[in-house]
């Protein structure tokens, strides 16, 4: 038989044990806690040169190297379709104002139903808005004349885009069927 002050000490023991285990566990749980809440740290990296870093978007870069041509006054103007040249639009300032005009030949239209609509579209940053409807002149080509109202300048437009809508549709632009860019 196993005798009680053998029983007692078996008891103190193994109570030891346990509250050591317990403390133990305790104290990895608190640097637990403390290195999972740290703020990480953070490496600096020194860059020798900002010439990789900033480098510009492909638009941008097109820009720069001279690609886009915002200082062109003339576009010629070509059917999408068969790229046959159709016309010509021409841009500057008149009276410190914006102005366009363009003439072309396109095909005739059910004028009760639908107009050819004029369109500038800049690419950097991506814009575009309507010149307005095309009408015919008195040898039946398709003309438009437009002078900005305000100050702004409207060099950065230089895509020209012309549409085919509809009276009772909406007014965003269509089908492109002509386009054209003022380029040297």
């Amino acid at each position: 038989m196993v005798s009680d002050r053998n029983k007692r000490t078996h008891r103190w023991g193994s109570a030891t044990v346990t509250a050591v285990c317990v403390i133990v566990l305790f104290i990895i749980f608190v640097v637990a806690v403390r290195w999972f809440r740290a703020e990480p740290i953070a490496e600096e990296s020194v860059v020798s040169s900002i010439a990789n870093v900033l480098k510009p978007d492909p638009i941008s870069q097109a820009v720069i190297d001279g690609a886009i041509d915002t200082q062109s006054r003339e576009a010629m103007l070509v059917w999408v379709a068969s790229g046959e040249r159709v016309g010509s639009a021409t841009r500057g300032e008149k009276d410190d104002r914006y102005y366009f005009e363009m003439k072309t030949s396109l095909p005739e239209i059910d004028r009760e139903v639908s107009y050819y609509q004029v369109w500038l579209l800049s690419r950097l940053p991506y814009e575009f808005f309507s010149l307005g409807e095309m009408v015919t002149d008195e040898d039946g080509y398709f003309v438009l004349e437009w002078e900005a109202s305000d100050d702004e300048d409207y060099s950065n437009y230089t895509q020209v885009i012309i549409t085919v809508n509809q009276y009772e549709g909406s007014s965003d632009p269509g089908v492109h069927l002509v386009e054209g860019e003022f380029r040297d």
